[in-house]
C-alpha cells in the first residue's frame, strides 16, 4: 500500500524527510495492539483490570498521531507535523542515551557513537525545517500528545461537539492512569468491583475490567481513530485524475 508516484502523499515527502513512512509504522501499531487484545479477550476469556486500557492507550494513541499529520488539508502543515514528530523522537532518544548511567570503556564508547549520529540526524533534520521556513531549533521542539488528541478529537466529532471531544479526552485520560499504575485508576472504580471484608476489621478490593464502561470505549475510540487513519491514507495514496 505504498504511495502511488504522483499523489498526494508521495509528494509530502521530502529529502530528509519522510511524512508516509513514521504515519504508516502508527497505523500498524495501533492494529497490532488491538489485534492483541481482542486476541488476548478470546483467548483467555478474563477481563484484565487494567491490562486492555494499557494496550488500548497506545492504540489510540499511535492512531492520534497518523491523523494528525495526515488530516491537515495543506502540504506545509502535513511536512511540519511530521517533522514535529520526528525532532521529537531524535530529542527524546538523545535524553535517553546521554543520561543513561553505563560503564566506562566500550559501552561509554558506543553510547558516544551513537549520540554523534543521533546529533547527525538532528543537523540534517534542521536543514530541513530551513528549508520548510521553521525558525524553530529542532533539539528543542516538543511534541504536546494531549493537545494533538484534542484537535484530532474536534477534526473527527466537530469543534462543537462537547460530549464526544470529553468522551476522547476521558478515555485518554483512563488509559495514561492504567498504564503508570496510578492509585486514582482503582480508587475511582471502588463501587464496581468486589470489596472483601476481613475480620480485622480491614477491606480488599477485588478489581475487576470493565468492558462497558472502560475497555469497551477505549477499544472503540481506538478503532474509530484508526478508522480515520486509513481512510486518510488511502485518500492521499492515490492519484486523483481530473475528468
Amino acid at each position: 500500500m505504498s504511495p502511488e508516484p504522483g499523489s498526494s502523499l508521495a509528494a509530502d515527502s521530502v529529502d530528509g524527510l519522510s511524512v508516509e513512512n513514521p504515519v504508516w509504522y502508527s497505523m500498524c501499531i495501533s492494529s497490532e495492539h488491538l489485534d492483541f487484545a481482542i486476541d488476548a479477550m478470546r483467548a483467555t476469556s478474563t477481563m484484565y483490570p487494567t491490562a486492555y486500557m494499557t494496550v488500548a492507550r497506545t492504540a489510540f494513541v499511535a492512531a492520534v498521531n497518523a491523523v494528525w499529520v495526515l488530516a491537515p488539508p495543506t502540504r506545509q502543515e502535513r511536512r511540519e507535523r511530521a517533522l514535529r514528530l520526528r525532532a521529537d523522537d531524535l530529542r527524546v532518544q538523545v535524553t535517553s542515551f546521554r543520561d543513561m548511567q553505563i560503564p566506562e570503556g566500550k559501552p561509554e564508547e558506543a553510547r558516544t557513537g551513537l549520540l554523534e549520529q543521533l546529533r547527525e540526524r538532528q543537523a540534517s533534520l534542521q536543514r530541513v525545517a530551513t528549508a520548510l521556513g521553521l525558525r524553530e531549533d529542532v533539539t528543542k521542539i516538543r511534541f504536546h500528545q494531549t493537545g494533538a488528541i484534542d484537535w484530532v478529537a474536534q477534526h473527527m466529532h466537530g469543534v462543537d461537539d462537547d460530549l464526544l471531544i470529553g468522551a476522547t479526552q476521558a478515555i485518554w485520560r483512563s488509559g495514561s492512569a492504567a498504564a503508570h499504575a496510578q492509585y486514582h485508576f482503582g480508587v475511582m472504580r471502588l463501587d464496581r468491583n468486589q470489596v472483601i471484608r476481613e475480620e480485622s476489621g480491614g477491606s480488599i478490593v477485588r478489581l475487576r475490567g470493565d468492558l462497558d464502561n472502560d475497555v469497551g470505549p477505549a477499544i472503540a475510540a481506538a478503532t474509530m481513530t484508526l478508522s480515520e487513519a486509513f481512510r486518510l491514507y488511502d485518500l492521499r495514496r492515490v492519484t486523483h485524475t481530473r475528468s
